[in-house]
């Protein structure tokens, strides 16, 4: 992740921490190495940056950068994430969070 991108995850959960919500930093899946060389996969493919709850709701926010969308695996767990009755977006910017969050009523 990029500099950019790590900094505004950070302002994401900032604010969120500011209105009352508790939010944590999701991990980018990949592959790591054991001590003895053995490949061990972590993560889930598709998850959003940011897992929150504001006022009893699960929110997940994926930070984008520029012109970057969710990909196709990420725009499946979103559409997964709302059918189950949570709230699942892409975020340019800390003002897109509090619209999305206006919108459904969180603020």
């Amino acid at each position: 992740m990029s500099q950019p991108h790590n900094d505004l995850v950070r302002k994401i959960r900032l604010y969120l921490s500011e209105i009352g919500a508790m939010s944590v930093p999701v991990d980018t899946p990949g592959m790591l190495y054991t001590r003895d060389g053995r490949p061990a996969k972590f993560g889930i493919k598709g998850t959003l940056d940011i897992a929150a709850t504001v006022k009893g709701r699960a929110v997940w926010i994926d930070a984008k950068i520029g012109r970057d969308r969710l990909k196709p695996a990420q725009q499946k767990f979103a559409a997964a994430q709302e059918r189950a009755g949570g709230i699942a977006f892409a975020a340019w910017s800390v003002g897109d969070v509090e619209a999305r969050l206006t919108k459904e009523g969180l603020l």
